[in-house]
Formats: structure tokens, C-alpha cells, sequence
């Protein structure tokens, strides 16, 4: 008995994480380096098999707005967990609707899956209707992909 109670314990302990502590917080700004480098290499492999030239690809401008924009998509979220105690599946959304948003906004980056006619037709701003895309896609890719909860 005393046995099945201690199993319990650790089993609820395991769950317990400390989010606004700095072994925490440096732990979620640094561990996206490494995986955003490594998305910044695919999608630059993506822009060239679709055809943009090796110059255009390869500079700073391009390699910077993909790196920067998935890191801070990752570091964006850190403050929003030690504010909420627990990472969140409306973390993953906001923080994409701020990157799109963001990066519409400057013409860093385009709104994928939504056609500009249908935008202006119904007068919705190009940032807003990239906060909502880019908010919905990483929403759904974190639920499916991470299994976040709400």
C-alpha cells in the first residue's frame, strides 16, 4: 500500500514543472537554436528546388528573416508559459499570429493558402488575415504534431 502511494506521488511530481524559474527560461530560449538553424537550412533547400536563385537564397536577408522568425516564434512563447505556469496550445498560437502578423507587416512574408482577391474582397488587412493563418497553421501542427493541451 505504502508502495502504490509513493508511485502516485512521483507520477504527479512528474508533471510539476517550474516554469518561471531561469533554469527553465534559459532552457526555452536556448533550445531552439539548433532547430531553428536546421529549418533555416530546409526551408532555403525548399526556395531553391522551387526555383530561386542561389543568390537570392543564400544572403543574409533570407537566411535572417528564416531564423529569426523561428526562433522567435519558439522564444516568444517562454514568457507566455512562466506567465501561464504551463505551456499551452494558445502559447503555439499567438506567438505564430505575432510572427505572421509581423513579418506581413514588414513584407518579409507572404499568406500562404488564402487567395489576395478573396482578402480585399471582404477588407480584412493583409497582417490581420496573416495573424489568423499563420496563428491557425502552427496551431493545428502543435496539437497534431505536439500534442499540446488548450
Amino acid at each position: 500500500m505504502k508502495q502504490k502511494h509513493l508511485s502516485h506521488l512521483l507520477c504527479t511530481m512528474y508533471f510539476y514543472v517550474d516554469t518561471k524559474s531561469w533554469a527553465y527560461q534559459k532552457r526555452c530560449l536556448t533550445y531552439p537554436i539548433q532547430s531553428s538553424a536546421v529549418a533555416t537550412i530546409l526551408f532555403s533547400a525548399i526556395d531553391i528546388f522551387q526555383g530561386v536563385p542561389l543568390q537570392n537564397v543564400m544572403n543574409p536577408r533570407s537566411l535572417g528573416t528564416y531564423f529569426g522568425g523561428i526562433y522567435c516564434y519558439h522564444a516568444i512563447q517562454c514568457p507566455m508559459e512562466a506567465i501561464h505556469g504551463r505551456p499551452s496550445l494558445w502559447h503555439n498560437i499567438l506567438s505564430g499570429g505575432t510572427i505572421g502578423f509581423l513579418g506581413v507587416a514588414t513584407g518579409r512574408l507572404g499568406i500562404p493558402l488564402v487567395s489576395p482577391a478573396h482578402a480585399y474582397r471582404y477588407g480584412v488587412s493583409p497582417p490581420v488575415l496573416a495573424f489568423g493563418v499563420y496563428g491557425s497553421i502552427s496551431g493545428v501542427m502543435a496539437g497534431m504534431l505536439g500534442s499540446k493541451p488548450f
